[in-house]
């Protein structure tokens, strides 16, 4: 059987943009304060971004909307949450003893300060993001709001909510 390899095969990914959100709020009432001041719809999702690291794994809550205006899909997501950690300790006795420790895990981690993170899939040029960061300003809970620059980003993969 022949072995057959593909060189130079760039995947071409589609654009986005990245606004990152502080806020102390947990994430469904950011979720309803942002339907509510910017008159959407953002949904929870059925599934959460599970992101698999050495020994737990991270979900992240996701919500989303599709802007059918702008024929964007908008996606909101937690940059952090706690997690357990399993670890089995073995105490010389006949039964293991699990013990858990709580661990506090990051989505994006060249942006460990920002809270939450609104990624949509559209080209910068072709949607109305500085319109978008003034109304999410407006809202009380909603410490600060900017856009992200994402040739920052090394890993994008935890982007990917489909």
């Amino acid at each position: 059987m022949a072995l057959h390899k593909i060189l130079d095969w760039d995947m071409e990914e589609e654009p986005f943009v990245l606004i990152g959100i502080h806020s102390t709020v947990e994430p469904y009432r950011l979720a309803f304060l942002i339907n509510k001041y910017l008159k959407v719809c953002f949904k929870r999702d059925d599934r959460d971004q599970d992101v698999s690291l050495q020994n737990y794994v991270a979900q992240f809550p996701v919500y989303s909307y599709e802007d059918r205006e702008q024929n964007a899909k908008i996606f909101l997501v937690a940059n952090h949450c706690m997690a357990e950690l399993k670890a089995t300790a073995s105490v010389g006795s006949l039964f293991e003893n699990d013990q858990s420790t709580t661990v506090k895990s990051t989505l994006i981690k060249e942006c460990r300060k920002v809270d939450y993170l609104i990624k949509i899939e559209k080209d910068a040029e072709h949607y109305p993001i500085k319109k978008l960061l003034n109304k999410l300003i407006e809202i009380p809970q909603v410490i600060s709001v900017y856009e992200i620059d994402t040739m920052t980003i090394k890993n994008t993969d935890n982007l990917i909510f489909e």
